[in-house]
C-alpha cells in the first residue's frame, strides 16, 4: 500500500519519475464478486463505444449539399440538403445521448470507489489512503473507468478535427426555423419532401438547444464529464469529496504512467479501442486524468503540492507518436497552467 501512496507524493515540479511501480495491471484485471455488478453495468454501457467512434471517424458531413442549397436555392437543392442533414443530425443525437450516459457513469464509478474505501478504512496509524486499497480491490472496475477516460479523449480529438459537425447542425437549426415560419404561413416548407407544409423534425427544439451547447465546446465529452464530477462533489450531503476524486485521478494516472513505459505489455482488454496500442491507450488516460484533476482541484494539477507528478507525466507523453495532439490538449484544455503558482519549469516544459 505504501507503493500506491508514493504516487500521491509526486509533485508538479519534482523528480522526473514516480518513486515506485504500482501493483495494478489494468489490462489483466478481472472482476471480483463484490465489483461484478458495477463492472458489468459499465461494460454494457461501453458496448456501443467503438461504433460511435467509427461513426465519428467516418463522419464526412453534408457540406456539398449545404453549399448547393445556399448558392443555388431551389426545391431540389434544399430538399437534397435536408435529406442529407437529417440522418447526420440523428448521428449527432446518438453521440450526445451517449455523452449523457457517460455523465452519469463517471460520478457513479467515483461513488463506488469512495463507498468501498469508506467500508474498508485504513488501519490506525497507516499513511495509505483507503481509496488506494479500494482501487486495488476493484481493479477491473478501475480499468472500466480508464476505458471511459480513453473514450472521451479519442472522441474529443476526432470532434476537434471535424468542423462539419457544427456546420451541419447549424444548418439544420437554421433550416428548421425557416421551415416552421413557412409552415405557420401555410406555405410549402423549403426542404420538406415534396414541398410539404410541415417539416419532418428529427430533433426537437429543446434537445437541439442542449446539443448545440454540447457541440459548441472544443472538447464536449471531457467538458460534460468534468461538469458532472464537479456537481457530484458540490452536491450538499455528497459522500464524495474533491480530495477523494483527485486521489482517484492521481492513482489511475500513476498506474497508467508505469504501464505506458512497459516495453512489452501483456495482452489484455483493449477490446473497443479500435486497434489502439496499449501505450497510446495509457497516455490518453493520463492526459484526461490531469485535465480533470486541474478542473476539479481548487489549486489545479500544476501546483507544487499536487498529487500528480506533472513533470514525469509530460516527459513520457512527449515521447509518444501522437505527442503533439496530447500536449495541445493539455495546454489548451487545462485551466491553471498560467497561474502564478505554477512552477516556471512546468510552464517551460509544456511550452516545448
Amino acid at each position: 500500500m505504501g507503493v500506491l501512496l508514493s504516487l500521491l507524493k509526486g509533485t508538479a515540479g519534482g523528480a522526473d519519475d514516480y518513486p515506485c511501480h504500482v501493483p495494478i495491471d489494468l489490462l489483466a484485471a478481472r472482476p471480483c464478486e463484490s465489483e461484478q455488478a458495477t463492472y458489468d453495468a459499465v461494460t454494457a454501457l461501453l458496448a456501443p463505444a467503438q461504433e460511435h467512434l467509427c461513426a465519428l471517424q467516418s463522419y464526412a458531413g453534408c457540406g456539398e449539399a449545404i453549399r448547393a442549397a445556399i448558392s443555388t436555392p431551389s426545391r431540389d437543392t434544399e430538399e437534397a440538403a435536408w435529406n442529407a442533414v437529417s440522418p447526420a443530425v440523428l448521428t449527432l443525437k446518438a453521440f450526445y445521448e451517449f455523452a449523457l450516459q457517460l455523465e452519469a457513469a463517471v460520478p457513479s464509478l467515483l461513488t463506488f470507489f469512495c463507498a468501498d474505501a469508506a467500508a474498508h478504512p485504513s488501519a490506525p496509524g497507516s499513511d495509505a489512503p483507503a481509496i488506494a486499497a479500494a482501487l486495488e480491490r476493484n481493479a477491473a472496475t478501475a480499468k472500466r473507468l480508464a476505458d471511459v477516460l480513453w473514450f472521451i479523449s479519442r472522441f474529443d480529438e476526432l470532434k476537434m478535427g471535424n468542423p462539419n459537425i457544427q456546420n451541419d447542425f447549424s444548418y439544420y437549426r437554421r433550416t428548421l426555423s425557416r421551415m416552421r415560419m413557412a409552415s405557420a404561413a401555410g406555405q410549402p416548407a423549403a426542404g420538406a419532401p415534396g414541398g410539404a407544409t410541415c417539416p419532418v423534425v428529427v430533433v426537437q427544439d429543446e434537445l437541439a438547444n442542449r446539443m448545440s451547447l454540447f457541440y459548441a465546446h472544443a472538447t464536449p465529452m471531457t467538458k460534460a464529464v468534468i461538469d458532472s464530477v464537479n456537481r457530484l462533489a458540490q452536491t450538499p450531503g455528497s459522500k464524495v469529496s474533491n480530495d477523494e476524486i483527485t486521489d482517484v485521478l492521481s492513482l489511475i494516472g500513476g498506474v497508467c504512467y508505469h504501464a505506458a513505459q512497459d516495453p512489452a505489455p501483456a495482452a489484455g482488454d483493449v477490446s473497443f479501442t479500435m486497434n489502439t496500442s496499449p501505450g497510446e491507450y495509457f497516455l490518453r488516460v493520463i492526459v484526461v486524468c490531469m485535465i480533470m484533476y486541474d478542473h476539479i482541484s481548487p489549486v489545479g494539477v500544476f501546483n507544487k503540492g499536487g498529487k500528480i507528478n506533472v513533470r514525469a507525466s509530460v516527459r513520457v507523453i512527449q515521447g509518444a507518436d501522437n505527442a503533439q495532439n496530447l500536449m495541445n490538449t493539455l495546454r489548451y484544455t487545462t485551466i491553471h497552467l498560467n497561474d502564478e503558482t505554477t512552477p516556471k519549469s512546468i510552464k517551460t516544459l509544456l511550452a516545448a
